[in-house]
């Protein structure tokens, strides 16, 4: 399965409601997963009192068959134990987490419905990443950031796609990246950087052959012409591999 770099704006906002609750990223990558969680926490009285009746068993039987590390960590969040859900406890607070779900999603509804300016690197990425400072990863370097620097949102090293957390740039830093990403002679620079043979020894994902240095030089162009309206626009960008 391939990994494709996606890069999306986001208002000031929309990102300090991110940066609250982490897990609201997805909905930006996934943009079903808003209107998903918010059907589910949409409960009759009914459904509520059936979920309290019995949800805490059928939790429990769930959480007792999964790795202990994982149910550990569930535990925690739900704030009650597998044998606690099977006895038949914790069945208001399998309902606060459910409304709590909904609550989340629905605060990202909005942002999710609307068409935010959007980014695919698609597999170019590393390369990308390569021709901008001659690095396998990010150093200290400003531009070694552009693509795969940011600050994480959450704390789960996998994040929701399996690549990593999604990552963010405020829009400071979008507006500082813009700038050196414009400067004249980066093309040039970038350009001059892409050798194949050496960006493959150096295992730069996905691989490269000579012809394809004219098409990575234009993911450069998108990339700097991307961050560039998102400065004018003063937002700022939320992106992960996917």
């Amino acid at each position: 399965m391939s990994m494709n770099a996606v890069f999306i704006q986001v208002t000031p906002d929309e990102l300090a409601r991110i940066e609250k609750v982490p897990a609201l990223a997805e909905s930006l990558f996934t943009p079903g997963v808003t209107s998903s969680l918010a059907a589910f926490g949409d409960l009759s009285k009914k459904m509520e009192d059936r979920i309290r009746a019995a949800g805490p068993q059928l939790l429990g039987q769930a959480l007792a068959n999964l790795d202990p590390r994982i149910r550990e960590q569930l535990e925690q969040r739900m704030g009650a134990t597998a044998a606690q859900f099977s006895s038949g406890q914790g069945g208001d607070r399998l309902l606060q987490v459910m409304k709590e779900r909904r609550e989340r999603a629905m605060a990202m509804s909005v942002a999710a419905k609307k068409d935010s300016p959007k980014l695919s690197l698609d597999k170019e990425w590393h390369g990308v990443h390569y021709l901008l400072c001659g690095k396998v990863e990010p150093d200290g370097s400003f531009l070694s950031q552009a693509v795969l620097g940011g600050t994480p949102l959450g704390d789960d090293d996998e994040g929701f796609s399996g690549y990593g957390p999604a990552r963010y740039f405020a829009a400071a830093e979008v507006a500082r990246l813009s700038a050196e990403l414009g400067a004249p002679g980066l093309e040039s620079e970038a350009r001059a950087r892409f050798d194949a043979e050496k960006m493959n020894s150096l295992q730069i994902y996905p691989g490269f052959r000579a012809e394809d240095i004219e098409g990575l030089v234009a993911s450069v162009r998108r990339l700097r012409d991307f961050y560039a309206d998102a400065a004018q626009n003063g937002n700022a960008i939320v992106t992960c591999l996917v």
